[in-house]
């Protein structure tokens, strides 16, 4: 027997980081029917943690997809690959490790009823460190938890799937492939220059149980918001590797001459593949007492970091 036609599809992703998965939970009690809703969790590679697995078998809504990829995470594919899996009419993508009300869904689907054209973005409310608790509950996230970054795209973005097949779905570009990453910057400025109506919804709320490196800053930002920039500037709408493979075309070269320099500076960053190597020894010196503790980034990347980009940036 064949399924029906779910109304929305919620895409979630990973790539071997998550170690909670209450956004499983609080995304399965909703007040919309079981059949009108479906969730796709994307994993980057090839692991599926076990807990996670147990989650999603319980619920026939529900299903996993792994790419199977080696090597950087990069969010894009992972958005992207859900979307082509997709069979609802409306994508929801969502922060993997967020909290909803049970009528958030509901509240998505009324609100996209109204015009074709919305792009919905929420804020996300944060529980804060000093409060944190690890057996906290819906009350208490409604109790303690606040906005903190007012721009947050990537917290939860609602769109009909057809304006993001129009867009050529997620930049793919290796400028974003890290784990802070402004994704969810990108797509408002393309979905802006397209021309859909874009809305903040202060009615609908998200929460965000605190967790460490919750605030995060890369130098991976600043090379992303050139393409991001180039694009309001350009009022360009297409992703240049995205979707659809067909569609991928050249960087321009007046962008690329921007971001090439970035990109190098990139590659000696903490999210970089040399600051990766510069991090595993970081790890082995701090395992055998020779390095801080708490030795990060360099703090002239991270002062670069705060002085250009006072808002945060997304995160996957």
């Amino acid at each position: 027997m064949t399924a029906p036609q779910p109304l929305i599809t919620v895409i979630f992703i990973d790539g071997s980081f998550r170690e909670r998965f209450h956004a499983i939970d609080s995304f399965t009690n909703q007040t919309l029917a079981p059949e009108q809703f479906e969730i796709i969790w994307v994993e980057h590679s090839d692991e599926v943690n076990p807990a996670l697995a147990e989650k999603i078998a319980h619920h026939p809504n529900l299903r996993i997809i792994t790419l199977n990829r080696k090597g950087s995470y990069h969010s894009a594919y992972c958005r992207n690959a859900g979307v082509r899996a997709s069979r609802g009419e409306l994508i929801v993508y969502a922060d993997g490790d967020v909290v909803a009300e049970p009528t958030l869904l509901q509240s998505l689907w009324d609100e996209h009823q109204k015009t074709d054209d919305l792009v919905m973005f929420l804020y996300r409310h944060d529980e804060p460190q000093s409060v944190h608790r690890d057996d906290w509950d819906l009350a208490h996230l409604r109790t303690h938890s606040k906005v903190g970054n007012t721009t947050n795209y990537g917290a939860c973005m609602s769109v009909r799937k057809k304006w993001i097949i129009a867009i050529n779905g997620w930049e793919q570009h290796p400028a974003f492939g890290s784990h802070v990453n402004a994704h969810g910057t990108d797509m408002y400025i393309r979905f802006k220059n397209l021309g859909l109506a874009v809305k903040w919804n202060p009615h609908i709320r998200l929460y965000h149980p605190w967790h460490p490196h919750t605030d995060v800053g890369s130098f991976a930002y600043v090379v992303q918001s050139a393409f991001s920039s180039y694009r309001a500037r350009k009022l360009t709408t297409v992703a240049y590797d995205g979707l659809e493979p067909a569609r991928t075309t050249p960087i321009p070269a007046e962008l690329n001459a921007e971001i090439k320099p970035l990109m190098r500076r990139l590659a000696l960053s903490r999210y970089g593949f040399l600051g990766r190597i510069r991090s595993a020894m970081l790890a082995v010196g701090r395992k055998t007492g020779h390095v801080q503790r708490h030795a990060t980034a360099p703090a002239h990347e991270l002062r670069e970091f705060t002085n250009k980009n006072k808002q945060g940036p997304d995160r996957a």
